[in-house]
């Protein structure tokens, strides 16, 4: 094994990949292209966002009650949320042009306000139908989540308004203001006791929810950075494994790998050469996804080279190379020829990018996929690498993930070692 042999298969593995356009697609231009579409399709600049529904209103309500369907479309078209209206609200005659419109996503929701609304909010319990709708699944589920908020807390608010003018009223006259009640809290003024009562019926748990995400998920860049280093770990998978499957049988293809064997270079020389080129070449990629994500999409990736957990982020990256490659040879017992190698690395690398946590969150899977995500070593090197930038863990928690990592790497890439052995001497043998 000379340095100088190695060095030859490392610069023909890099001009090889370079003189395939496939190659530099899937290598290059694709994982570019996937990090744009994250940051403009995907994540718009509007995510995050306030959103504003278009709601249809129908109104059978038109009484002089205090508060009537009329007053309610006001309320509907004031509304704000971080300073964005909630509702563009469009009044329909009846009932059937609005649910026609919301059958044609036309509309996002829709809601029929009864005859007699205003009374029975006053004096009774007031029903609405409410409608949903949207352009696809995920735009219906926020759609009703929006729905269900605003009429929640309106309901509450109403609720509380109620209690007010009914203590104003028992004040006035009904109950007088010296009586007093035995309570848990022991002797208490009567109407203090009710109006804290009443309360409690219209709000049993009063929360407050305070978000607390981890800074690197706490804008759109952030989160466009988090979906970069997806974009990263999918081009690592199938293209790692196109190097380790179509290592030997592109050399067979070319009529090359007699002529090497019969040369001074070992079938190891040529196994470090590929290994290495395959790197280099994956690391180039890694660096053109990086600064298009930086730099064309926004995406905020946090990397500190002066702190040393940080340095293992690139050692993390290597591994899931070494990982990938390895298991790129030992697909490569399945290989006959280049171009089915490449089809089973792109076909089987995006099929676990996508069902093995790389590019989605876990928590979207299915629980058989889930599994999946939990046992895939190239997911665990990925989420050692995401939350060293993302949720900043400690040195002694990225070590151990690491070491763990670098073990399973040392098995991984045996056992492709004895599967690449073997198709070289298959190959031999013919």
């Amino acid at each position: 094994m000379k340095w100088c042999r190695i060095k030859a298969f490392i610069v023909s593995g890099i001009k090889t990949t370079f003189r395939e356009k496939s190659a530099v697609f899937w290598i290059f231009i694709w994982p570019i292209i996937l990090t744009l579409m994250v940051a403009y399709v995907f994540i718009p600049p509007s995510a995050g966002q306030p959103v504003t529904l278009e709601l249809g209103v129908v109104n059978n309500d038109h009484s002089g009650s205090p508060f009537n369907g009329t007053i309610f479309i006001d309320v509907l078209k004031e509304i704000e949320y971080n300073g964005t209206k909630l509702f563009n609200v469009k009044i329909y005659d009846n009932e059937t042009k609005l649910v026609d419109d919301l059958r044609k996503g036309r509309l996002d929701a829709g809601i029929v306000i009864p005859n007699g609304f205003g009374e029975n909010i006053t004096y009774a319990q007031a029903k609405l139908v409410v409608y949903v709708s949207g352009n696809s699944i995920y735009s219906i589920q926020i759609n009703r989540a929006i729905m269900s908020e605003f009429l929640h807390s309106f309901s509450i608010n109403v609720g509380l308004k109620k209690i007010e003018m009914t203590m104003k009223y028992m004040n006035m006259s009904y109950v007088p203001a010296n009586m007093t009640t035995q309570t848990p809290w022991g002797n208490k003024s009567l109407i203090e006791f009710l109006e804290e009562y009443f309360k409690g019926l219209v709000l049993p748990v009063n929360s407050t929810i305070i978000e607390e995400t981890p800074e690197a998920l706490s804008n759109r860049p952030s989160i466009v950075g988090w979906y970069v280093l997806g974009a990263l770990g999918m081009m690592m998978l199938y293209s790692g494994f196109l190097v380790g499957a179509a290592a030997v049988v592109e050399e067979k293809e070319r009529g090359s790998l007699e002529r090497i064997l019969s040369t001074p270079a070992s079938e190891i020389d040529m196994l470090i050469g590929k290994t290495v080129s395959g790197l280099i070449v994956l690391t180039l990629s890694s660096i053109a996804i990086i600064v298009t994500g930086v730099f064309a999409a926004g995406a905020r990736i946090t990397w500190n080279p002066f702190e040393i957990t940080d340095w293992l982020v690139p050692l993390n990256l290597i591994l899931i190379g070494l990982m990938t490659i390895g298991m790129g040879f030992i697909l490569s017992l399945l290989s006959k020829t280049s171009s089915g190698a490449t089809s089973m690395a792109t076909i089987l690398g995006l099929f676990l990018a996508f069902t093995a946590g790389i590019w989605f969150p876990r928590e979207w899977m299915p629980g058989p996929m889930r599994l999946l995500a939990d046992i895939f070593p190239v997911t665990w090197a990925l989420d050692t690498i995401r939350n060293i930038v993302i949720y900043n863990i400690g040195f002694s928690e990225a070590v151990a993930s690491t070491i763990r990592n670098i073990i399973v790497t040392i098995i991984i890439f045996a056992v492709g070692i004895i599967a690449y052995k073997k198709v070289v001497r298959k190959y031999i043998e013919q």
